[in-house]
C-alpha cells in the first residue's frame, strides 16, 4: 500500500485535494464535509470491487501511522 501512496502522491497533492477544496468552496460547506463524502464513495466503489471493510480500515490505519512525515496542510 505504501508504493501505492508514494506513487499517486503528486496526484493527490496536486489535483485530488484542491478539486475537493473547490468543490467545499462551491458550496460553501466545510472542506472536510466535501472530503467525507469523496472517501465514502470511494469506500464503496473499493467495497464493489471486492476489498473488505477490514482491509479498508487497515489501509486508513496504515495510512495515518505516516501523517508526520506529510507536509504541513495535511498533518
Amino acid at each position: 500500500m505504501d508504493n501505492a501512496m508514494t506513487k499517486h502522491e503528486g496526484f493527490i497533492l496536486d489535483t485530488v485535494l484542491p478539486v475537493i477544496m473547490g468543490q467545499a468552496r462551491a458550496l460553501n460547506c466545510d472542506p472536510l464535509e466535501a472530503a467525507l463524502a469523496v472517501f465514502m464513495s470511494l469506500g464503496t466503489l473499493l467495497l464493489t470491487r471486492g476489498y473488505t471493510p477490514d482491509s479498508l480500515l487497515q489501509a486508513i490505519r496504515a495510512s495515518a501511522a505516516t501523517t508526520h512525515d506529510a507536509p504541513g496542510g495535511l498533518q
